[in-house]
């Protein structure tokens, strides 16, 4: 059996939140990331979908080592992380790589973005001349439908779009193992987002890299992804290949997501449309007790609210975390 380049293991991450009371401020913990468990494999993407709040970018920066962990494992090829130091992390780097969701927030206005494409090649590549990095850039600003002369421009003459291509090629340039794309799509046109995800397929396809896709959209996961995680309240609820998950979703919260993707009909009136998930999320600093999600859930129980539901195998690819996920 191949051993996944990156294994999860109850992974838990809190925020401490000062909230001000008649007696003063306290401080209350939140956990935005619960016990979350998963292994990903080299070429393989994951993605992962949720609500606003599920925790899907607090599990994207603490697998990077960008937030720290309050419970559970990150290992990288065998490694776990957290006992890695300073100079073993900076190291690792160049394996592990992130594109965020505002592509032109996440480049530095002050620098030509071919300086800023060069920069992870001065810091983990420190051997190559200045020629070669040139030449690497220029031929990765190719790689990702942008052309060489690009390069002495700054991020404020181009596009959300070709701003993301240029993020891609910072992320890239290292030729790393891992990359996180957390909403990398969210803020581009239609047109422009079918475009950044073929180029990440192709991508993938000739360095294998394995990728975790963070996405609110169940449309773009389902084009992109070969696995689909879904979270809610920071908790994992089912994990599943991509075709076995939106053909036949198990837990209550996978078929209303999967319920709620728009369908082409222009006569229809959008009033008239049944809302397949009613209420809001509740609060991560007072969740429900038992399953967090009983409060919204359609088939919840007396059962339900007495006990959180353990991950059960469906099949040796299917988990999902319900009392009634038979039914």
């Amino acid at each position: 059996m191949t051993t996944p380049l990156l294994s999860i293991e109850s992974l838990c991450v809190d925020y401490e939140q000062r909230r001000a009371g008649v007696f003063g401020s306290r401080t209350q913990t939140l956990r935005a990331v619960n016990g979350v468990s998963f292994e990903l494999s080299e070429g393989e993407t994951l993605g992962v979908v949720g609500e606003t709040g599920c925790g899907k970018t607090s599990l994207g920066k603490a697998i990077l080592q960008l937030l720290p962990l309050a419970a559970g494992r990150v290992v990288w090829r065998g490694m776990d992380l957290a006992r890695a130091d300073a100079k073993m992390l900076t190291g690792l780097r160049s394996e592990l790589q992130i594109v965020f969701q505002d592509p032109l927030s996440s480049l530095n206005p002050r620098m030509p973005v071919g300086e800023i494409v060069a920069e992870p090649l001065r810091v983990h590549a420190a051997g190559m001349s200045a020629r070669e990095r040139q030449l690497a850039v220029s031929g990765m600003f190719e790689r990702v439908g942008l052309r060489p002369e690009m390069t002495a421009r700054y991020p404020n003459e181009f596009s959300s779009g070709q701003c993301q291509r240029i993020s891609i090629a910072r992320a890239m340039i290292t030729r790393p193992k891992l990359l996180i794309c957390d909403e990398p799509v969210s803020a581009l046109d239609v047109s422009i987002q079918a475009q950044i995800c073929n180029l990440l397929r192709e991508l993938q396809r000739e360095t294998g890299v394995a990728i975790l896709f963070i996405s609110h959209d169940l449309s773009v996961l389902r084009y992109m992804s070969h696995r689909v995680m879904v979270l809610y309240l920071g908790r994992l609820m089912e994990i599943a290949p991509r075709d076995v998950l939106f053909e036949n979703p198990r837990h209550p919260y996978s078929r209303a997501l999967i319920d709620a993707i728009p369908e082409p009909a222009p006569n229809a009136n959008p009033l008239d449309r049944a809302d397949p998930l009613p209420g809001e999320i509740p609060t991560a600093l007072d969740p429900p007790s038992g399953c967090v999600f009983r409060t919204r859930c359609p088939i919840a129980t007396p059962e339900c609210a007495q006990t959180s539901p353990q991950t059960e195998n469906v099949s040796e690819s299917h988990h999902v975390a319900c009392h009634h996920w038979r039914c």
